[in-house]
């Protein structure tokens, strides 16, 4: 058979030679390039709807569950997928993503999952133990796992968010919820419940700590913060899951309160100041004040109390109340900053409230100044809904649930649906296109 050979061509027009390869696909790429077109997932689920200005469409599908997410420094999306490990993907010329690479099986992990700012040191957790792995950022494979901090099981809340914040990449910030529904030991800062604590993590990898008996406070009190965060100036914020089923004088208040939260606590540059108590859990974030009894001149976003020792003034001079209230029940498991400054948070619905109500990706609005929320605590109107289910009562056997974030070079919204085995694909319209929804 005889060997082809490419064929030199002159292009005086150019005043260039140039190669015309004698493989098609080749030639065309010379010429401007393949146009392929891209394939659409498919999918069981109702449509779900969009904000004007944005595009949507499945990413990848038959995931088991996936919780965490988050990009490495060549442009991979890492998924922790519960009981199974953490799996790897790349991104493809229609922005889904191909590989489904397992690059750590371990059926205990169930949530975390972080990455140093340099990209080396992979971080994920079980419910009782965090780990480090060394992380090729060239192969994206791992190596030399470690166990950093144990002693975080519990018989409630299992997720142990983490974080390596990238103005403080020495430090490791977990989370970790409380044993239960009301978990009265969470009033000792000594429980290691109800708090996020830091650790120096390099300190670690010759030898692990107990939580409860190491790290440094960034705040406690908090019944379930599963979002973590720092802004571009450094700045630390949670997304708190607030308690289900509550009474207040006997009285069924639980379907509109407590609200839950997105709290401030200062810059993750800051290891030295003791963080405030968040009120859990004594004192609860008012949604619906109207049907609190007894609640005077409380206002949404303002704490009350659901102890017979403490009255609401307490909860207000003495825990450090919320900087956002979300309604009651919606659930927010994730919070990240895009470059504009502006929060995302993962709304992911819960079981305690009838109508359903979350199930949502939404935006919050920051102060370009000062790079705060820019409504008052007080706001019913602080966020906008950006992509949700039509309709939530076939929530959550027959929706998506909105779960973890993470941002592409592009600008893109990665999120993950841990109910459907799904990530999803959110991104700004070109000018003059409208709000579409890639669906089958």
């Amino acid at each position: 058979m005889r060997p082809s050979y490419p064929l030199i061509v002159w292009a005086s027009l150019f005043g260039q030679a140039f190669s015309i390869p004698t493989n098609l696909s080749e030639l065309l790429k010379a010429f401007g390039g393949i146009k392929t077109s891209c394939r659409t997932l498919s999918n069981s689920l109702p449509a779900p709807e969009l904000a004007s200005g944005y595009q949507a469409k499945l990413a990848a599908t038959g995931l088991k569950d996936p919780r965490q997410i988050l990009f490495d420094k060549q442009g991979r999306l890492l998924v922790v997928d519960r009981s199974v490990g953490i799996k790897q993907f790349k991104i493809d010329k229609c922005g889904l993503l191909v590989g489904d690479t397992t690059i750590v099986a371990d059926s205990d992990l169930n949530h975390g999952l972080t990455i140093s700012p340099d990209g080396k040191t992979l971080f994920a957790s079980t419910s009782d133990v965090a780990y480090a792995w060394t992380y090729d950022t060239k192969s994206g494979t791992v190596s030399e796992k470690k166990a950093l901090v144990t002693g975080m099981a519990s018989g409630g809340h299992v997720t142990r968010s983490l974080l390596v914040p990238n103005e403080n990449p020495d430090l490791l910030l977990i989370s970790v919820g409380s044993d239960g529904n009301f978990d009265q030991g969470t009033r000792e800062y000594s429980s290691g419940r109800s708090q996020i604590r830091g650790f120096k993590w390099k300190d670690l990898l010759s030898e692990s700590v107990v939580y409860k008996e190491s790290g440094i406070n960034f705040g406690w009190g908090l019944r379930n913060s599963v979002g973590l965060r720092d802004d571009k100036r450094g700045q630390l914020w949670s997304v708190e899951n607030s308690a289900d089923n509550i009474e207040r004088e006997g009285v069924d208040v639980h379907t509109d309160n407590p609200g839950e939260e997105l709290n401030f606590h200062g810059s993750v540059r800051d290891t030295s100041t003791v963080r405030a108590n968040y009120g859990y859990p004594v004192c609860f974030t008012a949604w619906d004040p109207s049907v609190i009894p007894d609640h005077g001149d409380l206002a949404r976003g303002q704490q009350f109390s659901l102890d017979d020792g403490v009255d609401d003034a307490t909860c207000a001079s003495h825990y450090q109340g919320p900087r956002l209230a979300f309604p009651a029940h919606t659930a927010p498991l994730d919070i990240i900053f895009d470059k504009d400054g502006d929060a995302w948070v993962t709304l992911h619905g819960s079981w305690n409230r009838n109508p359903p109500i979350g199930y949502q990706l939404i935006t919050i609005p920051f102060d370009r100044t000062t790079s705060q929320p820019k409504a008052t605590s007080s706001s019913d109107s602080g966020y906008t809904p950006i992509f949700w289910n039509k309709d939530v009562g076939v929530c959550p056997r027959r929706c998506f649930r909105p779960t973890s974030l993470a941002i592409a070079e592009d600008g893109a919204i990665f999120m993950s649906s841990d109910s459907t085995g799904q990530i999803y694909r959110i991104e700004k319209t070109q000018s003059g296109e409208n709000n579409r929804v890639q669906w089958p």
